[in-house]
């Protein structure tokens, strides 16, 4: 009996000292991965996106700059002339102010004037990383807080714009009161902690749930009370009109588990509208905005990369790929579906009809 009794003793001891090992481990590791998710992101050297150092000659843009939290965030507006109201687009996690320059010209070019800005940690805005996906929200409330401060936006209506990352921010920064005409959020997640742990799964399988408590307190020390704030409590708080777009293919914020879509029995605010892209090839999370001649002649640029890729066992030398880059239609690697727009500019104008 003693050595039954020392026996379980020792193995208490030992379970003990492993679930220490493991709660002292675990802070650092999630604080690590987190680091290395949202790390800090830059433009991309090469590129068959579309710059504005592309349109230069065709389009004006003033700087400008305002302060999330200790950062400096960047950005510029566009259409400064025009008089339809204002659209403020968020851009989606590893982008920047420029990721979506076509759908800002789009507006432009239809009477909008657009404020493009870059998130914390994210190209030539400050900030050592990107932080986390409640930061875009946060991000977004601070463009629109710098926006209510211009005299010049005065009486001028003020429209939302995002995508994936900016498109929860889209939604979510309802619930911060602010004057928004309309908001359009495409391919959103409803709640920063799930989205999280769906990618978690996704990595590590089930076992990422014994990492929840840790990933929790990390995002609550992060965020505080914001890291609680859903796209569908901030869309049923504030009464405002928003469009809802989700591809149903959507493999990266799931359209049946993780997104705003998926929520929507919980929406209860009666000015919003859904839009489910379904159609082949434009279903996805990137995919659902882009003409189909734009998808096709993605995947002829792709295939004459990845000849060039293997011509060199994967070490292209730079003045290779500044050629190839060059001999890209960036205008048609960038061509937005036009239905696709069309429906988000109608919204808009909806909105602005249906204004007092």
């Amino acid at each position: 009996m003693k050595t039954k009794r020392r026996t379980l003793k020792i193995v208490g001891i030992v379970l003990l000292a492993a679930v220490l090992l493991y709660a002292a481990v675990s802070p650092v590791a999630v604080a690590l991965l987190f680091r290395d998710v949202f790390a800090r992101t830059a433009p991309p050297a090469y590129s068959a996106h579309l710059y504005y150092k592309d349109v230069a000659d065709r389009y004006d843009r003033k700087e400008v700059e305002f302060r999330s939290g200790k950062n400096r965030l960047r950005g510029h507006l566009y259409g400064e002339e025009n008089s339809a109201g204002l659209v403020v687009i968020s851009h989606g996690l590893g982008g920047g102010e420029e990721s979506y320059l076509a759908e800002a010209l789009y507006f432009v070019d239809r009477g909008w004037q657009v404020l493009c800005y870059s998130n914390t940690g994210c190209w030539d805005s400050e900030g050592g990383t990107c932080v986390g996906l409640s930061q875009s929200v946060l991000d977004l409330d601070a463009a629109l807080t710098w926006v209510e401060e211009q005299s010049r936006f005065e009486d001028v209506p003020i429209y939302i714009y995002g995508h994936s990352w900016g498109g929860y921010a889209a939604a979510a920064v309802l619930g911060f009161g602010h004057d928004i005409a309309a908001s359009v959020s495409v391919a959103g997640f409803n709640d920063p902690m799930s989205m999280i742990m769906a990618w978690g799964e996704d990595m590590m399988g089930p076992l990422v749930w014994a990492e929840y408590p840790f990933i929790w307190l990390n995002q609550k020390i992060t965020f505080g009370g914001v890291l609680e704030l859903t796209a569908v409590d901030a869309i049923n708080s504030a009464g405002v009109p928003v469009l809802l777009i989700h591809g149903s293919g959507d493999d990266t914020v799931g359209f049946d588990t993780v997104s705003i879509m998926a929520a929507r029995e919980k929406i209860t605010n009666p000015r919003v509208q859904y839009m489910i892209r379904d159609g082949e090839r434009q279903n996805g999370h990137n995919s659902l905005f882009h003409s189909l001649d734009c998808l096709d002649y993605a995947g002829e640029l792709n295939e004459a990369y990845a000849a060039l890729y293997e011509r060199y066992g994967g070490e292209i030398p730079d003045r290779e790929k500044a050629a190839f880059y060059a001999g890209v239609d960036k205008f048609r690697a960038s061509a937005l579906d036009e239905s696709f727009m069309y429906s988000v500019t109608a919204f808009y104008r909806q909105a602005a009809g249906s204004m007092p």
